[in-house]
């Protein structure tokens, strides 16, 4: 073992930068949840994706069919591969409307079952 004397103020400033960089994706987290929640709900009768893929709010009033071998009454948003999971009481984001929220009861023409 060295006889050479430990340089403390070092030793803190690398417990710092290791603290700083473990923190870094949990503040992201944070700050992308709280993002996602103040953006505006899907305007299923004014967006025009919305209106292209016959997006819907509520599923049961979708026009669906059976798909890839999932029975229409089993197609929901939170079930699909596009749904991001909930972040605003049952809404949350959607790959298909960047910047917008979906209802997780929701359905639209895109739906394909969630893998896993």
């Amino acid at each position: 073992m060295s006889q050479k004397p430990v340089n403390k103020s070092r030793r803190q400033m690398m417990k710092l930068m290791v603290g700083s960089l473990a923190a870094v994706p949990v503040v992201n987290l944070v700050g992308m949840r709280t993002a996602q929640a103040g953006m505006p709900h899907v305007d299923e009768a004014t967006d025009p994706t919305a209106q292209a893929l016959q997006y819907k709010h509520d599923a049961a009033q979708a026009n669906r069919t059976d798909k890839g071998g999932v029975k229409a009454a089993d197609q929901f948003c939170h079930n699909c591969q596009f749904y991001q999971g909930d972040t605003d009481g049952g809404w949350g984001p959607c790959q298909l409307f960047p910047g917008k929220l979906v209802s997780k009861d929701g359905w639209c023409a895109s739906w394909t079952l969630k893998q896993g």
